[in-house]
């Protein structure tokens, strides 16, 4: 996360795109992009992101390095969707990323969730099958049984 340019953005100081991260190589091989490539949160989605979720601020964009290397992971609905979402003691984040065909990868959304929502998106990934990655951690505060996707053999971060 370029925390730099995402502060100067929300200073008003410079408009254009933000690096939000680096695709790993799981995410690139989904993807069907290059590891590496950049992350961008565009202009677009964070003046959509400002209409639509105030009252984040500077702060809840630094998790970020955590919800895309260390949360859950799923396949989009869309083969250029990957969804993720983490939690912690005092909530969670989602985010979405998509592909374009240039090869660009861009976060369509990122947003703070509620530990019902998280269930929801766990248990739903989990039932369509497109569950790839859980979280490390996670099983007493969602309160879910995560030790049978381990065994189905889903990557847990280290």
């Amino acid at each position: 996360m370029d925390d730099v340019a995402l502060a100067n953005y929300m200073a008003g100081f410079d408009r254009g795109p933000v690096e939000a991260g680096r695709v790993d190589g799981l995410c690139a091989r989904l993807l069907g992009v290059e590891r590496g490539t950049v992350i961008w949160l565009s202009e677009y989605t964070l003046i959509k992101l400002e209409a639509t979720h105030g009252e984040m601020n500077f702060s809840h964009y630094l998790h970020m390095p955590s919800v895309l290397l260390n949360g859950f992971l799923a396949k989009g609905r869309h083969a250029n969707l990957l969804e993720f979402w983490w939690l912690n003691q005092d909530g969670g984040f989602q985010t979405v990323l998509k592909a374009t065909r240039k090869r660009e990868v861009f976060v369509k959304t990122f947003h703070p969730i509620h530990l019902r929502e998280a269930r929801r998106l766990y248990r739903l990934a989990r039932k369509q099958d497109r569950l790839i990655r859980v979280q490390r951690g996670t099983e007493r505060i969602l309160k879910i049984e995560i030790e049978g996707s381990v065994r189905r053999g889903l990557p847990v971060p280290s």
